[in-house]
């Protein structure tokens, strides 16, 4: 079996060279950073090792750490906490999604300092709460009036900001007219004939849109953000609605699930990814962010949503050394990930919320999975050790 850089390598060729050159130092970073930009080493691991015989199948974001749940302002103008990167969703079983996000407290936990104990005691209060969850087999929204504690504190802050404001920090204003700030760390430049293509496409997509979210394009960059997509298509769109209001796009290429290497489910045959990515946010999340849609042009599909200044993933450093306040956080979380389990129950082949009620009654899975969670941060950090090693040898130049 290659190596784990050498496994690195081959899965993000063909990336743009310059954003994985980013990609890549981010990862060197921290082991959670390395963590969350390899997943394909983490699937891989799984599926060879973990041999419960899980006979739920959810509806999961596939993907599923603590850097993805986060916030959004939805359709009815509510700012909710929910799951938020469905890249790589897919029909799982319920095991396969805990199983990444359970190992992301471990990892998390220890860059921030706490025990093996209490890792473990976030690990059990996350599996506590969303067998609960199962066991009522009712899902719950989580929205800024519901909100307790750190994340009360968080959603209260992202509501006080103003989209106007907001776009004012990524634009700019020449003369009467607004372009994207081109700062050369959030948005890069875009080649003359892609920006041309693209904005002919986009600028001919409302029309033939039933609700289109927009009806002019201004400007159009490359976004550089988070880690795991880092290379891959994506841009961010300066757009003026019917209003003639200014918005902000997340314009996002859409490839195949990281999990369809390793899991034997049998999946739905779907237009286009992004439309596989969309439509799984439809039945995990209550309410949509505004402005969700997936695009084709040129044979690639996208999913197009708006930029918010409500959007946001919680940030770890609110937190202010209560170990109480993180068991919070953590069991809403897990009240979540049980919520969008149930609330997309019974589609297109998952479980009915009867078998999910049944499976949160059961706790061999939960001993199973505990157990192979709490030893596999020693293979990551074995992984992040050899990456780093890699770096330093020049192994990952581009």
């Amino acid at each position: 079996m290659a190596t784990a850089p050498q496994q690195i390598k081959d899965f993000n060729a063909g990336r743009n060279a310059q954003l994985l050159t980013l990609k890549y130092e981010r990862m060197y970073e921290s082991t959670y950073r390395f963590f969350r930009a390899t997943s394909h080493l983490f699937y891989a691991d799984f599926a060879g090792h973990f041999n419960y015989p899980d006979p739920t199948k959810v509806w999961g974001c596939g993907d599923l750490h603590l850097q993805n749940f986060g916030t959004y302002k939805a359709e009815n103008r509510l700012v909710y906490f929910d799951l938020n990167d469905f890249d790589d969703a897919l029909l799982v079983p319920a095991t396969w999604e805990l199983s990444r996000v359970l190992v992301s407290i471990y990892v998390a936990a220890e860059d921030m300092g706490l025990s093996k104990a209490e890792c473990d005691d976030l690990v059990a209060t996350f599996l506590k709460n969303y067998a609960q969850t199962l066991q009522m087999g009712k899902p719950i929204d989580v929205d800024a009036r519901a909100a307790k504690g750190m994340l009360k504190v968080f959603m209260n802050r992202l509501q006080s900001l103003k989209r106007k404001e907001f776009i004012k920090t990524r634009t700019v204003k020449l003369g009467e007219q607004r372009l994207l700030g081109i700062d050369h760390k959030k948005i890069l430049p875009l080649p003359d004939a892609k920006k041309q293509m693209l904005e002919k496409w986009l600028q001919s997509w409302p029309q033939s849109h039933p609700n289109p979210f927009f009806s002019n394009v201004r400007d159009m960059g490359i976004r550089v953000t988070g880690t795991a997509s880092l290379g891959l298509e994506r841009y961010v769109i300066l757009a003026e609605s019917p209003k003639q209001k200014n918005y902000l796009f997340d314009f996002k290429e859409a490839r195949r699930s990281t999990l369809a290497n390793f899991v034997q489910t049998p999946q739905p045959l779907w237009p286009t990814e992004a439309h596989r990515v969309v439509e799984t946010q439809r039945r995990v999340n209550n309410v949509l962010p505004t402005l969700l849609s997936a695009v084709v042009l040129d044979n690639q599909s996208f999913t197009l949503r708006e930029l918010q200044p409500e959007a946001d993933k919680f940030d770890f450093q609110l937190w202010n050394g209560n170990f109480t306040d993180l068991q919070e956080l953590i069991a809403t979380m897990a009240t979540i990930t049980a919520s969008g389990h149930l609330r997309s129950a019974g589609r297109q082949g998952s479980s009915i919320a009867d078998e999910l009620i049944d499976f949160g009654q059961q706790t061999s899975w939960q001993q199973a999975l505990t157990t192979y969670c709490s030893y596999y941060p020693n293979k990551i950090r074995q992984d992040y050790v050899a990456f780093c090693e890699a770096i330093d040898d020049d192994f990952f130049d581009v």
